[in-house]
């Protein structure tokens, strides 16, 4: 009588490359979602940063309009600083309105059904 042996070793081969395959995978998933996040922290902290500095243009434009004879930005008075000083700011707003859109569609689009 002869004994046979079932080893199955090809089995628990596939099995264990399968396992970690996913591994991997996820690991890798987790990475990207952690480069993610990071950028948006980032990316929260310019948004938080540039709406520091359109006050403090705010703060300066009303400082150089205290010493003008003229506060209508259509008078020929009008000093020259306030008016490049308002379109430094009103840039820096729609960076800023620009920037929150984008999060908000990515918002969005993160709890949309796949």
């Amino acid at each position: 009588m002869t004994r046979q042996y079932h080893l199955e070793t090809g089995v628990q081969r596939s099995n264990a490359a399968e396992t970690k395959k996913r591994a991997i995978e996820e690991r890798k998933r987790l990475a990207t979602i952690d480069a993610l996040q990071r950028t948006r922290r980032q990316a929260e902290a310019v948004v938080r940063d540039l709406n520091n500095v359109a006050s403090l243009l705010d703060q300066s434009i009303e400082a150089e309009l205290q010493s003008s004879p003229t506060r209508d930005p259509g008078h020929f008075a009008f000093p020259m600083t306030a008016r490049a000083l308002m379109a430094r700011r009103d840039n820096l707003r729609a960076t800023i309105a620009a920037l929150c859109d984008e999060f908000a569609k990515h918002d969005r689009s993160e709890w949309a059904p796949a």
